[in-house]
This record gives structure tokens, sequence and C-alpha cells, in this order.
């Protein structure tokens, strides 16, 4: 394999992806390993960007010029592409492995369209995650945060102290994440799942939106200057060394800090988003397969196999921070947040609780104008309940 090269046009697999910060390039290692043990060459090539609108026009580019044999998606945007372009049908691989048997509900609802599967799910990476450096908080001699007013409150006593207290989400895909988790923080996970993931209103929810924006706008008071002009993972390693007390990010910076020689629990803590607890907000990558002639159709198959193997599940979620997307996998071997993480997941799928990231460019854009002080929150959340689809206009769900 040669790492970040150009497609080369003799290679058994063309494989299209987002794997950049030191701890996703783990990822690209071991599925190299499980393609080396089925005799699958492949090239792989990566966007250079963690913004999803700018990977989209990346992969867009790529399928004009010359379409890979597989590309990683958004759980967000499987079903853009399947309306959009023709994919291969995993139904096969899928029953012969029991996908609709051992992978969460909400998963499953983004990998099929139309009642097929169109995607292979890699992992569960969680959203609703605070991130916070052990040795700064225990400096604070403060309790963990539970609710909202407990969030305030240390992040108030934090800046007091001078220490800066909450990383910048820089890029419009992290303020849109952000927002989401104050939402669930301020309106409740019912609240949550009603106007976004049913379309059902009711007469609260501008004052709900409203009050949501208002909280991120008290949260945007705590930013760390020192980390306004950093890419995420630049945030997290300065969360781990000590230069800010706290990240609200995905799973993947479990990742980004083992790789940097963080340990969990000693180095650094995992909680819930104050508000956010019992719920599983989640985007997870997802791998789509464009028609191929037959002989590369066979190593298609084969990697989605690989995909959803058990043994690489639980190599792929140790190395990347995320929860397998299967439910069935052995939980040895991973760190304290990765086992939490997991454990949340299974339980969480059982109470209905998994709930899918609502980030999309309409809600980035009005997350980023109310932040730069453009339109205020009411008009925000009016712009935000303008954007949510009406019953009447959704696709039928996938059949399970």
């Amino acid at each position: 394999m040669t790492p970040r090269t150009a497609l080369a046009e003799d290679a058994e697999i063309h494989f299209w992806h987002w794997w950049n910060s030191a701890g996703e390039v783990k990822n690209i290692a071991t599925l190299n390993k499980y393609l080396k043990q089925k005799n699958l060459t492949w090239t792989e090539q990566a966007a250079q960007s963690s913004s999803s609108h700018l990977y989209l026009a990346q992969l867009k580019d790529r399928l004009d010029a010359q379409r890979p044999d597989a590309a990683m998606l958004d759980s967000s945007e499987t079903h853009n592409y399947a309306k959009a372009l023709p994919l291969l049908a995993l139904d096969d691989i899928a029953q012969e492995q029991e996908w609709a048997e051992v992978i969460p509900l909400a998963i499953q609802e983004r990998a099929k369209h139309q009642g097929h599967w169109v995607s292979a799910p890699l992992n569960s990476h969680s959203t609703n995650w605070l991130w916070i450096n052990k040795t700064l908080f225990t400096l604070l001699d403060m309790p963990e945060p539970e609710t909202w007013d407990d969030l305030i409150d240390l992040l108030a006593h934090a800046s007091a102290l001078g220490i800066p207290a909450l990383a910048t989400p820089r890029e419009d895909w992290e303020q849109a994440l952000l927002f989401e988790l104050v939402v669930i923080s301020t309106g409740g996970l019912e609240f949550y799942r009603g106007l976004f993931v049913e379309q059902q209103r009711s007469a609260a929810d501008q004052q709900i939106l409203a009050q949501s924006f208002l909280r991120l706008q008290q949260l945007a008071g705590y930013f760390a200057p020192n980390t306004h002009s950093l890419s995420w993972d630049q945030a997290t390693e300065q969360l781990w060394q000590g230069q800010v007390l706290m990240q609200v990010h995905g799973s993947w910076v479990n990742s980004e800090l083992s790789a940097l020689g963080a340990e969990a629990q000693l180095d650094y803590l995992c909680l819930r988003f104050p508000g956010t607890q019992g719920a599983y907000v989640f985007n997870s990558d997802h791998v789509v397969f464009f028609p191929a002639p037959p002989e590369r159709k066979a190593n298609q198959q084969q990697l989605a196999r690989i995909f959803l193997d058990k043994e690489f599940q639980r190599e792929l979620s140790i190395a990347s921070g995320a929860a397998p997307a299967r439910v069935d996998i052995n939980t040895d071997g991973f760190n304290h947040c990765s086992q939490k993480s997991i454990n949340d997941l299974r339980m969480a799928n059982m109470r209905r609780a998994v709930m899918p990231s609502i980030i999309n460019k309409n809600l980035e854009v009005i997350v980023g104008d109310f932040l730069n002080q453009r339109i205020s929150a009411d008009s925000a959340a009016e712009k935000v309940l303008n954007g949510v689809p009406q019953p009447a206009a959704l696709d039928a769900a996938p059949s399970q």
C-alpha cells in the first residue's frame, strides 16, 4: 500500500476517506491488516479536510474524474447519495452476516434506502461528550458537572482562576454539534426526538430553541482564545497539554488523546454533556460502493464483509475511539471511555434513546450566523423551525 498517493490504475480496490489526524491514521493500518489477510490490494486516498462539506466537494470531484470503488460517508449523507447515484446493493452480505440482528435500528435506518442495504456502517461515534483535562479539573476542586448550572459554574470558576475553559469549535460543523447538545440539554430528549426525528411541532418549539441559542451564546463567552484558530485535533492536543480545561466533541477525541499518549481516567475524563445523560447522539461512518465490473464487484463485496467482521469491528473501534456498529462485540481491550460508549449505546438502543445527529448545512449556517451576531436568538430559532421537514414531505421510512 502507498498511502495518500494518486489512485493507481491497477489497484484491486480504490478507497476514498477522510482519515487524516494522528488518531485516525491508525484506522488505515487496521484496515490494511485485514485486507492483507484476504489477499486484497488497495489504494487509499484521504481528502484533506475535516469539514464535511469540503470532503463532499472533493468526493464529487473524484466521482467526476475517476470513481473509486468505495467511499466513506457520514451517516447523514447516505440517503442523499442513494437518491442521486446508483450504489451497490449489499443485501446478500447483510443477510449472510445478519446485520439486521446486530446493528442498532437507528444506524440501520441510515444504512438502508427503500428497504435495501446501501452502505456498510463502520462504527458509531457518540457526539454528546465532554472531555476534561483531569489535572486542571482536580485543581478546581469541583464535582463533575451533571446539570447545565453545574457546567456554567465549572466554566466560570476556571475562567476566574485564569484557566482557559472551553475549546473553541472553529468549523461550522463543530458549532452545530455543540448547538444540538445544548438543545437536548435545554428541551430534553423527547423534545429533540419529537421535533428533529419525528418532525412533530409543538407550541413551545420556538421558545425552547431560542433559549438554546441563548445558552449557546453563554457558552461562547467561555471559548478559550488560545484555541480560536485551531482545528479540532489541534484543540485536543491543547487539552492534553493542559492549555484548556475541556472540549465538547465526539468520541474521535478519545482516539486522538490515546494517540498522544494520554490515558483515560488518569489524564482525562469523559463525561456526558450535562443534560444529555441517557441519550446517545450519534453519527456513524459508512462506506458506500459504486457499481463496477464483475471482477471488481467481488472485491467490493469482500471489503463489505471485512467492515462488519466481528474482529475487524473490535480492532477498528479500539483504534478509532468509536463504539462498534455491532452491539455484540467483546469490550476487552477497550479503554474506559470506549467501554462507556459501548455500554451507553447498548442501553440507549433498548430505550430508543439512540438519536441521530441533526447537523446539516442549513443548521451550520444558522448557528454560525448567530455566533457571529448576524441574527438574534428568536430569528435563529425561527430559521431552524423553517428548516425542519414536514411529515408529508418525508421519504418513506426504510423497511426493517
